[in-house]
């Protein structure tokens, strides 16, 4: 029984740091997916960092979008 709770601690430990690593990039993911979701015809990453009518691209998360 003290075999499986040590394993289930340290699982808890990996799984903590791992979270803790990677969460600012789940984070800025999660925002890109929302924003695709939200304007599925904006072309995001893809697009120059200068708009079309010169202006100057919005940082979403991690993408650039046109207003």
């Amino acid at each position: 029984m003290v075999e499986f709770a040590l394993i289930l601690v340290l699982v808890a430990c990996v799984a903590i740091v791992t979270i803790t690593l990677t969460g600012n990039q789940l984070s800025l993911t999660f925002q890109d997916i929302e924003e695709a979701v939200a304007n599925p015809g904006d072309p995001g990453s893809t697009s120059a960092y200068i708009c079309p009518d010169s202006t100057t691209a919005v940082l979403h998360g991690h993408k650039y979008h046109c207003q």
